[in-house]
């Protein structure tokens, strides 16, 4: 009878522990769920599109504040912005550019187009933003959309011309920006 009982014992024990074993683990941990989302979020946003990095993607919406307990939507909403900042801040440098001397006059079309798209794309951005907090998803899209194809405009610009565009790395970020935010917007419904 004491061989059984520990056979049983054991066998209890190791039936309890399987069946526990994955409640135990997934009951959600307050701040480490929250925090999570971000790496989630990039991880797959990246995975699905091979204009975004992960890296990237992670240190951009982590670099904001409010990243840490945001939601899906709080996350939208924080991608937006820093898009908003990236275009607002490429509209001004491809202005700054235009100031320089000796440029040819192809040049400065390419800088002049690229201030517009960047200056269009910001205006976008920030309608996509009251878009998204009033709940007209598919509006937003339409508009983040548009903000995409911004840096795609600015660099054939210059490539056409077998140019080297000075706003590459802009032109980059706000890419990976727009195409984040719009993966979000995709995800909220």
């Amino acid at each position: 009878m004491g061989r059984f009982t520990s056979v049983f014992l054991s066998c209890l024990s190791f039936l309890l522990f399987v069946v526990l074993l994955p409640h135990v683990s997934s009951r959600p941990a307050a701040m480490p769920a929250r925090r999570s989302i971000v790496g989630e979020t990039c991880n797959q946003i990246a995975r699905g599109d091979p204009n975004v990095d992960f890296t990237f993607c992670s240190q951009s919406l982590r670099s904001a504040a409010g990243s840490d307990g945001a939601d899906l939507h709080g996350l939208a909403i924080i991608s937006l912005k820093l898009a908003v900042a990236n275009a607002t801040s490429a509209a001004t440098r491809a202005k700054a550019l235009l100031k320089g001397n000796g440029l040819s006059r192809y040049y400065k079309s390419c800088l002049d187009a690229c201030r517009e798209v960047y200056a269009d794309a910001a205006s976008d951005l920030r309608d996509a933003t009251g878009m998204i907090r009033s709940g007209r998803l598919v509006d937003a899209r339409v508009y983040i959309s548009a903000a995409v194809d911004a840096p795609v405009v600015c660099e054939d610009g210059f490539q056409e011309g077998g140019l080297a565009s000075p706003l590459a790395e802009e032109d980059g970020d706000l890419m990976q920006l727009a195409v984040i935010a719009l993966a979000l917007a995709v995800r909220l419904g």
